[in-house]
């Protein structure tokens, strides 16, 4: 496993732990959106961020959509907290695994840096709650 990569891993499982009570939040919130949503959106955003081509949108959003449905009892199910923080680790990780074989190298390093511009996003919110005692 390359460094960069096993460094991204390692620095989303921490965000996952350190973000618990966000994602409780979050996972309450995905609750009421069915994996089809959820894959149209991500394949949106990915659309735009990356710059995808007419030929990828389809098999991204084929890869979405397979990923959105493998992440549905994990966000419905009563796990606890750590148990869902692996399962949503492991299909992450096959999912992005999956992409690789679709993205262009540069798409690829641009989705990376999104879903970490995401988690610093999270974790800045996380910080400011509990700033102001929630």
């Amino acid at each position: 496993m390359k460094p960069a990569k096993t460094f991204f891993t390692a620095f989303f499982a921490i965000t996952l732990l350190f973000c618990a009570t966000a994602l409780s939040a979050q996972r309450d919130a995905l609750k009421q959106t069915t994996p089809l949503v959820r894959a149209k959106l991500q394949t949106a955003f990915m659309k735009k961020r990356l710059n995808l081509t007419a030929q990828q949108v389809p098999q991204v959003m084929q890869i979405n959509l397979k990923y959105a449905e493998q992440m549905e009892p994990v966000i419905k199910g009563n796990e606890g907290k750590l148990m869902k923080m692996r399962q949503t680790m492991a299909i992450a990780k096959a999912k992005d695994n999956e992409l690789t074989r679709v993205l262009t190298p540069a798409q690829y390093e641009a989705y990376l840096a999104s879903k970490e511009q995401m988690q610093q996003k999270m974790i800045e919110k996380v910080m400011q709650k509990r700033g102001q005692g929630g």
